[in-house]
């Protein structure tokens, strides 16, 4: 190969790596399934791997039946999470459980 083509080459894979490994690609991604629960604009998200997160909100965007969002979910304490339009808001993580009654009770005790 000429050195232009292995050169393209070596960038291409670089970015790759850069784009497997980035924050966003190691971060949960769910679904909002309830929104402003028991007031506040606390969501239950469902993760793509079936768990439903019981997030209380603290400040930031508020998130919606429907949106898309990542972020670390799977983890207790203050997260910042993001919708896929790019906006973010700051949750609080109570749980993440199996069962969205679960995740219910969690944010409404």
């Amino acid at each position: 190969m000429n050195k232009v083509l292995l050169s393209l080459v070596l960038l291409l894979s670089i970015s790759i790596l850069l784009i497997a490994f980035s924050p966003l690609a190691l971060a949960d991604k769910g679904e909002v399934v309830k929104e402003d629960v028991c007031g506040s604009g606390n969501s239950i998200i469902e993760t793509t791997d079936g768990w439903y997160v019981a997030a209380e909100h603290y400040y930031g965007a508020y998130f919606y039946e429907g949106d898309i969002v990542f972020g670390k979910m799977k983890t207790y304490g203050m997260q910042e999470l993001t919708r896929s339009d790019g906006s973010s808001a700051s949750f609080y993580i109570e749980d993440w459980e199996s069962d969205i009654g679960a995740a219910f009770e969690e944010l409404c005790d």
